[in-house]
């Protein structure tokens, strides 16, 4: 699990209006509007992105005279109490950064893992597979903010981003993936040449991660963090206000370089209401366009007001566990698996999302592009499809835990120690120990700690066994390596394993998309017969908002904000009449 430091209550909670762990992991997910009917987008139906470059120019929204007004949406509005853009750990924090700072690189679906150009003017030239040569926007301005006041975004600027975190202190979190850069260079005022150590296939995906964007130097005086005050980016909208637990708002950014008239809104703001009644009633009056959702809550609100359109996604989020593997009973494979199988993931989705949801593999069942398949995933043990194969997992679990009892020690009591948010919203340490009392008649413990001490002790292996909610990831690389290489950064596990850590290394230089999946996959596979950590289920997230909003983007992580550019009201729709 990436544990995220900070608070959410249970209040906090139901007020995001989701049951799963995209508002537990402080990772909300933004949600679609249609054109007046009903549109589902899951990772099986959507359509795939092309990676390339797309002109700024390209894309037009209707002219709208007024300007389109502001769109209002309700959704989570939570940080961890950092808000440089380099370090925040927070889901809906950097999703609205996204609003606001630019990156070289974007992704058009993370899903699908296809990456177009942002601040840079096309995808990177590439004369060697050690060599990225980036050519900026023509026009590319910062916000006519303090203390940048609409200069010009220089290569500098872009040398600064990826040096300061390459060179960073521990505090810049994502760190690591800048390690493999081994200079870059500012030949000329609108050319970046960045050249890596040593030819990866992460190193798109690193300059289009989700909290890989270009700041000023001003905005970091004497080496200091970006705070809240100097949130001034190159993207297409501007920071106006951020209120924990209650509001968040942004304006457009009339000097945007990405053109065709856009953004089309005036500005967004994010309402997190109080309560579900409270939600319903906005939604209802028009004061909210949109709402992002549990499956339960939309179900309410849409049989209350039919006219809202929904829209799905899979969320990378995911309820998950993690053993220290040097620990008795948990160095012991049988153990570990019996643990795994008995465990009722089935039974989990139902009680988290009220059924909407999917079992994963190690990575997230929406990450169609390096998940295994679902059919093959339902074949194996503790996914087994249907009551028999239900019985069948019991069978197996229990023939496990014999066996390993043949030669070893069962405990007479197993401490669970769970994210106290996961167990006070959903419930999950009690569910995990009610099952496996069920099935393996085993004495579980659960201690609720809050995230910031679970990370401790999980560091220290004072949490040999833990469980609760993490954000997931979008490229392989971000699965696989942090977690289970033996240098991994969140390698709590205690993971070494040299034909793994081989594996890993080989995603890393496999240039090839399928060859690269294919090595993902049997990672995967390795991983699951392994069981030091488990990818249980992720939720399906819905939207629902009125028919006279357009192009309301949804992803499968937060950090894609930046396409409400796209997004745009139609005030001449026939739903908008009584709009305040």
């Amino acid at each position: 699990m990436e544990l995220k430091r900070g608070r959410l209550t249970r209040r906090a909670f139901l007020r995001a209006g989701s049951s799963g762990a995209a508002a537990l992991a402080l990772a909300a997910c933004g949600g679609g509007s249609g054109n007046g009917g009903s549109t589902t987008i899951t990772a099986a139906t959507r359509t795939v992105g092309a990676t390339g470059t797309r002109t700024a120019t390209t894309t037009t929204t209707p002219t709208q005279t007024p300007l389109a007004p502001t769109l209002r949406y309700a959704g989570l509005v939570a940080d961890d109490g950092t808000f440089d853009p380099h370090k925040t750990q927070a889901g809906p924090f950097y999703g609205q950064q996204s609003l606001v700072f630019s990156r070289l690189l974007t992704y058009a679906s993370q899903a699908e893992g296809s990456i177009v150009n942002d601040l840079a003017a096309s995808m990177p030239e590439q004369p060697d597979e050690r060599t990225y040569i980036f050519r900026l926007q023509p026009g590319a301005r910062w916000q006519a903010a303090f203390p940048l006041n609409g200069r010009a975004v220089t290569t500098e600027d872009v040398k600064f981003s990826i040096e300061r975190q390459r060179d960073g202190d521990p505090s810049f979190v994502r760190k690591a993936r800048w390690q493999n850069v081994e200079s870059v260079e500012t030949p000329s005022p609108e050319i970046v040449k960045v050249t890596v150590a040593t030819p990866l296939a992460t190193m798109l995906p690193t300059f289009a991660g989700v909290n890989a964007f270009i700041v000023a130097p001003e905005t970091s005086p004497d080496g200091q963090d970006i705070n809240l005050d100097l949130q001034v980016g190159s993207g297409p909208f501007r920071w106006v206000e951020w209120s924990p637990g209650s509001f968040a708002s942004v304006s457009r950014n009339p000097g945007w370089f990405g053109g065709g008239g856009r953004p089309a809104l005036s500005g967004i703001d994010i309402v997190q209401p109080r309560d579900s009644q409270d939600l319903e009633a906005q939604v209802r009056v028009k004061k909210l366009d949109a709402a992002l959702l549990g499956r339960p809550q939309a179900d309410a609100l849409r049989a209350s007001i039919p006219e809202l359109v929904e829209t799905t996604a899979g969320s990378a989020s995911f309820f998950g566990m993690r053993f220290f593997t040097p620990q008795v009973p948990y160095n012991d494979p049988r153990f570990r698996r019996a643990v795994s199988i008995a465990l009722d993931r089935r039974g989990m989705i139902d009680q988290f999302f009220a059924g909407s949801g999917e079992m994963s593999p190690w990575v997230s069942w929406p990450m169609t592009r390096w998940t295994l398949p679902q059919s093959e995933l339902m074949s194996l043990a503790g996914y087994r499809a249907g009551p028999g194969g239900r019985e069948q997992d019991v069978a197996e679990a229990r023939a496990l835990l014999a066996a390993f009892a043949s030669d070893s020690t069962v405990p007479a009591d197993n401490a669970l120690f769970v994210i106290d948010e996961a167990e006070a919203a959903v419930g999950m340490g009690s569910l995990m120990r009610d099952q496996l009392k069920a099935v393996l008649d085993l004495n579980v413990t659960v201690y609720p700690i809050t995230i910031s001490e679970l990370v401790t002790r999980l560091f220290q292996g004072e949490a040999p066994w833990a469980a609760g909610p993490d954000t997931g990831s979008i490229d392989l690389d971000d699965w696989l390596f942090p977690y289970f290489h033996s240098s991994g950064v969140k390698n709590s596990m205690a993971v070494r394993d040299a034909e793994l850590d081989a594996l890993i290394e080989s995603q890393r230089i496999a240039f090839d998309a399928d060859a690269r999946r294919a090595i993902g996959h049997d990672v995967q596979r390795r991983l699951m017969a392994m069981d030091a950590a488990v990818n249980f289920v992720s939720e399906r997230v819905v939207a629902l908002s009125w028919p006279y909003v357009n192009g309301f983007p949804i992803d499968t992580s937060d950090g894609y904000q930046q396409r409400f550019a796209d997004a745009s009201i139609d005030v001449t729709h026939v739903s908008f009449r009584g709009r305040p």
